[in-house]
């Protein structure tokens, strides 16, 4: 793992257990963001506007005691395939092994910016598990005023999320929510690459895969045959086909899209002999004929 000496802003990498405490950023990429490469190139490109969040990370972290950050610009040689394969498999964990998460809210400011939940941030597929891994978040404005905790503003949160209060506050594991609640999570969330919808839900479900970025929707399917792989849970089928899809419907879905109305699933429950679901609520169909979902 690389991570930033916040008095240096030297890159220093480090190894399984030698690795220090750190505070971790999450943030959405802006225009002209530093790289791995722009960090260690002499002189540094400080008049990119990405480096002044690396220089405002680090002095946060700096202050509250840390000598080490982490963030995903510049600390991931994306030139290697080899390396970001193994980043992005192991984000989960290093978001989740984060001492601190500063959160930063570039298109929000204090006092009145709108609502909350209007922030690019929250539609971004890649920070719904830099919300959950993390222990301690903090959320910052675009001029780095403190703007809450995950545990403070939990309420807001779940109302933006439709994430169950449980899990954002570390409550409950995230394996005691069935697979179809957990995908819902990430509906309508998007992100640059399209394979990386299904990439960005590697922690969230556990699952380590090869990335191959050119196999657009089959990213998506090969995770959930996964994750079918790894859990016993039938509601993975429990997603709803796009209107216009004609003919024959695969049993796997296309996109974490096609779980936007399964926020209601309830949790699994695994006994001794076989295993039983709690009942679902009735649906509506389309056409007006009660349906129950199937699962």
């Amino acid at each position: 793992m690389r991570l930033i000496d916040t008095e240096t802003l030297e890159l220093v990498e480090f190894f399984d257990s030698s690795i220090p405490p750190y505070a971790i950023l999450s943030h959405t990429w802006e225009t002209a963001e530093v790289t791995f490469q722009d960090m260690t190139s002499t002189p540094r490109p400080t008049a990119k506007a990405g480096y002044g969040k690396i220089v405002k990370t680090c002095l946060l972290a700096r202050i509250m005691g840390f000598k080490h950050a982490w963030i995903d610009t510049c600390c991931i040689d994306k030139s290697s395939s080899a390396e970001l394969t193994e980043s992005i498999n192991s984000m989960f964990a290093w978001y989740r092994q984060s001492l601190i998460c500063f959160v930063y809210l570039s298109d929000y400011s204090l006092p009145h910016s709108g609502p909350l939940g209007s922030s690019r941030w929250f539609s971004r597929g890649w920070t719904l598990q830099e919300l959950l891994a993390p222990g301690k978040v903090e959320f910052y404005d675009k001029h780095w005023n403190l703007v809450g905790t995950k545990l403070d503003m939990c309420d807001d949160l779940v109302r933006i999320t439709s994430i169950p209060a449980e899990v954002i506050k570390g409550i409950e594991p995230l394996d005691e929510f069935s697979v179809a609640q957990r995908m819902s999570w990430a509906a309508r969330r998007q992100t640059t690459r399209l394979e990386d919808r299904a990439y960005s839900l590697l922690g969230v479900f556990d699952i380590h895969m090869p990335l191959i970025y050119g196999e657009g929707v089959q990213a998506f399917r090969r995770l959930q045959e996964e994750i079918i792989k790894r859990v016993f849970d039938m509601s993975i089928f429990s997603w709803e086909p796009d209107d216009n899809l004609d003919g024959v419907c695969s049993p796997l879905a296309t996109s974490p899209d096609a779980f936007r109305d399964n926020r209601w699933q309830v949790r699994l429950h695994y006994p001794s002999q076989g295993w039983v679901r709690d009942p679902l609520p009735r649906v509506t169909a389309r056409h007006g004929q009660d349906q129950r979902r199937r699962i």
